[in-house]
């Protein structure tokens, strides 16, 4: 752990040294993995993959030239036209067809180098998790916990949830082992078990529409879960409808299994202010966003929105979940100075992306972005370094591996989404001439039957933003 926030601090140190200096540390960032670029100094762990190792750590580079990007010069004029003409050029493709909006600005000015179509809001996908991540590190320290309590009062013990939907089997064991224990200090006695879920009670979102639990796309979003509330191994397989019930029913279990009679059903109950507990706490908060960005986790992402929504002092329920990410969205993008229009035509209806209600311009998405990438917002920064590397890690692991688009592997940072016609790309990366940009590339309007050229589309427009000509 100290290892992972030295690394941190690393990162953070070298992301305002280029905010201040940008063209000479650059190097150093990009070494410290703070922003996209070819230099690194470590590899992604094998525990934030989603699957084996992608190859290409080692890919080969022409020359050591690009290795430190040339100062970013006055020539900004005609690097971006030049870039408008060829992302112009690849709209005209037939799966493309035109639909395709794409916002490219500088991260130290808000500058916008590109701007086609960027202020229609468009449906985000994925990439809205984004913006649900921006929200909920504005309003909880990184090294925020949740916590799953037992609670003993007399005979009855009430089993607590606070939001940690990423209880392991064994985590759950080791507060039954405590749990057990405190029950047999007093003698051998039957007890009753309640549920408190009062500090979340989630559930399902009917703006999820045929995206949701049946789809195996997201859980339910709950007080506690084991495995995030699935019911096999794979991620996007059968979700339990109740995974905090199904949580205390396992809990009940492991305290039978340690000796502890427990009589009767489980009921919903409110924990007593008095009484002997023991408790068990999630990862930090800050692991828990990482996760969702690299792995574009929806059961998380609608979890994250809940945690707005509490710190807004708003029950945790999906409408409160979605509007509070909106609340935080429009308060960050007025301070950012996006116009109203586009604030205008912001809507969330919850924090995963799932829904086909929600709409986000490109500009907005670039607005945030950027505020990650100048330096001035170290809370924002895990937008940064959490997101999936092209070609190498997370969602992005299987792409830019046609060598058209060879020169995004490694370089471009983003998120990824798919979804109802609407195949996106939002991120960081860095200019030929050493500029860190933000972007937000959407293709959009197409069939289902298209979704691998549309995703290749998107692909080419972001190997286009790093390409020297």
């Amino acid at each position: 752990m100290d290892s992972e926030k030295a690394g941190k601090a690393w990162r953070a140190l070298a992301i305002g040294l280029c905010a201040a200096i940008p063209v000479s540390f650059y190097a150093l960032g990009d070494l410290a993995d703070a922003f996209p670029g070819v230099l690194t100094l470590e590899r992604p762990s094998a525990a934030a993959q989603a699957g084996p190792p992608a190859q290409g750590e080692d890919l080969a580079r022409a020359s050591a030239e690009p290795l430190v990007p040339a100062p970013a010069s006055e020539a900004l004029a005609d690097l971006a036209a030049g870039l408008s003409a060829r992302i112009d050029a690849l709209a005209a493709d037939p799966v493309i067809g035109g639909n395709l909006a794409v916002s490219v600005v500088d991260a130290q000015t808000g500058e916008a180098i590109v701007a086609r179509d960027a202020d229609a809001a468009r449906i985000p996908a994925s990439t809205l998790k984004l913006l649900t991540a921006a929200a909920v590190l504005r309003v909880l320290p990184g090294e925020t916990t949740l916590t799953t309590s037992a609670v003993l009062e007399g005979d009855t013990m009430t089993l607590v949830g606070t939001g940690d939907m990423t209880l392991t089997d064994a985590k759950l064991a080791a507060l039954a082992d405590a749990a057990a224990a405190m029950v047999l200090e007093g003698g051998a006695r039957p007890i009753a078990l309640r549920l408190d879920t009062s500090a979340l009670p989630g559930g399902e979102n009917p703006a999820w529409g045929g995206n949701g639990r049946a789809g195996g796309w997201v859980a339910p979003t709950a007080a506690l879960a084991v495995d995030e509330g699935r019911l096999d191994a794979s991620p996007y397989g059968a979700k339990s409808a109740d995974p905090a019930g199904d949580a205390a029913q396992r809990f009940a279990q492991l305290l039978r299994e340690r000796g502890v009679e427990v009589s009767g059903e489980i009921a919903p109950g409110i924990a007593p202010p008095t009484g002997r507990s023991v408790q068990v706490g999630s990862a930090p908060l800050e692991e828990i966003v990482q996760t969702t960005l690299l792995h574009s986790d929806n059961t998380l992402a609608e979890l994250l929105a809940h945690l707005v929504a509490r710190a807004h002092g708003l029950e945790p329920t999906p409408a409160n979940a979605a509007a509070a990410v909106d609340a935080e969205v429009r308060a960050l993008g007025a301070e950012l100075g996006v116009p109203g229009a586009d604030l205008a035509q912001l809507v969330i209806r919850d924090g995963s992306g799932l829904s086909l209600d929600n709409r986000v311009s490109p500009a907005l998405q670039t607005a945030v972005l950027g505020r990650a990438a100048s330096g001035s917002a170290p809370a924002l920064e895990p937008l940064l370094y959490d997101v999936p590397i092209g070609g190498l890690s997370g969602t992005l692991a299987e792409r830019f591996s046609d060598p058209g688009v060879a020169p995004a592997r490694g370089v471009i940072r983003g998120k990824t989404g798919y979804l109802g016609g609407t195949a996106a790309l939002a991120g960081v990366t860095a200019l030929p001439d050493g500029r860190t940009v933000a972007f937000d590339i959407i293709v959009h309007g197409f069939p289902p039957e298209q979704a691998d050229e549309a995703r290749a589309g998107v692909d080419r427009v972001a190997a286009e933003i790093v390409e020297t000509s």
